[in-house]
């Protein structure tokens, strides 16, 4: 099998030659640059031949005004097509997004007028799909799966642009303002998702996080009335265009409320499975005549505190458990901390060469 058949057989819960894998997340900058020592090489993903490459959006050309938004910001602050403000002090490193500070654009807004002012980026403008086509195809071409990203598609975003605090206020207590922003960042992505899944990618990913390491961020109840509506028109419409799409989710922590919300509305394949919070064995159990799982490999736990045989065993159960009959794509929870030992990675790829043929 080539990448590509392997993957999409595995999401649709057949069973390939072997388990895919990759590192969905990447390296960090200090787990990058001593890939890079020791290999030689600048690219994980051709010089472990995962089955896999994500795909985003070229960059804008129009960026928006969003400095009337903006009090004084801390130099070298950058602010992203949606007005969102990143920085980082002097004690963060300028590696990991997890790391940044965020400035709201939206913080001082309130009303309905101003959630419909404000200037959303175009993400749905086709010029930004020419490269999306031509790397697809190339991807295609190599044999490997191609991962159409429209990652953080609501809620994340939304929050990055209100903040968390305001936001999920705005869900109890300003109803128009909440509304009014989602309503027009579905419509972008729904634009967005249908102008993806025109150019044939193997697997469509949407996603938010929503979980904590212990529950969700919100009380389900809130989840299926401001963010579930919009996620199922975003995947209606992928479905439209084509009604095989495999479809992948993502979200970290514990969500195991809306598991079957997310199955109903036509969710496929379930990301990152982190294992610290949801217990991959009785997802499988439970849902695995709906759902497929990626990724399933703690970052938190087993690739910086396991030894490299205990990294061996744990995706051996795992392929023997949740790769029962199709449907397991092993990755990395997250990112490649600086902490995992070198080992732990050898180790990841070389027990899916040893174990996970079927």
């Amino acid at each position: 099998m080539t990448s590509r058949e392997r993957v999409k057989t595995a999401l649709k819960r057949k069973i390939p030659d072997r388990v895919p894998f990759d590192f969905s997340f990447g390296f960090t900058k200090p787990k990058l640059e001593e890939f890079e020592e020791r290999t030689g090489q600048t690219n994980p993903d051709e010089y472990f031949k995962t089955d896999t490459k994500m795909i985003r959006l070229s960059p804008t050309k129009f960026q928006n005004d969003y400095s009337k938004y903006f009090g004084n910001i801390p130099p070298d602050t950058e602010i992203d097509e949606w007005g969102v403000g990143r920085y980082h002090t002097a004690r963060t490193h300028k590696w990991h997004s997890h790391l940044e500070g965020f400035i709201y654009p939206m913080l001082n807004l309130s009303t309905k007028q101003d959630a419909l002012d404000y200037p959303l980026p175009d993400i749905d403008a086709e010029y930004r799909f020419e490269s999306v086509k031509k790397e697809i195809e190339e991807t295609h071409a190599q044999g490997r799966a191609a991962l159409a990203m429209v990652d953080c598609t609501i809620f994340e975003t939304a929050w990055e642009m209100r903040s968390m605090e305001l936001l999920l206020t705005d869900f109890l207590a300003n109803h128009d303002f909440a509304q009014t922003l989602l309503d027009r960042m579905v419509e972008k992505r729904i634009k967005q998702a249908r102008l993806f899944t025109q150019l044939d990618p193997d697997v469509v990913c949407l996603g938010d996080d929503v979980g904590t390491q212990r529950g969700m961020m919100l009380h389900p109840d809130l989840w299926r009335q401001w963010l579930k509506p919009g996620l199922a028109a975003i995947i209606n419409e992928i479905r439209k265009v084509n009604p095989d799409q495999i479809i992948f989710y993502h979200c970290d922590g514990q969500f195991y409320e809306i598991i079957p919300d997310l199955i109903e509305i036509g969710i496929d394949v379930l990301n990152p499975v982190q294992p610290e919070c949801l217990d991959p064995d009785y997802l499988k159990k439970e849902y695995g005549n709906y759902l497929s799982f990626w990724g399933t490999i703690g970052t938190q736990s087993t690739f910086p505190f396991a030894t490299p045989q205990g990294v061996k065993k744990e995706i051996k159960e795992r392929i023997e458990i949740v790769g029962k009959g199709g449907g397991l794509f092993l990755s990395p929870s997250h990112m490649i901390e600086p902490e995992v030992p070198w080992e732990n990675i050898l180790a990841f790829v070389e027990a899916i060469d040893e174990y996970g043929w079927y």
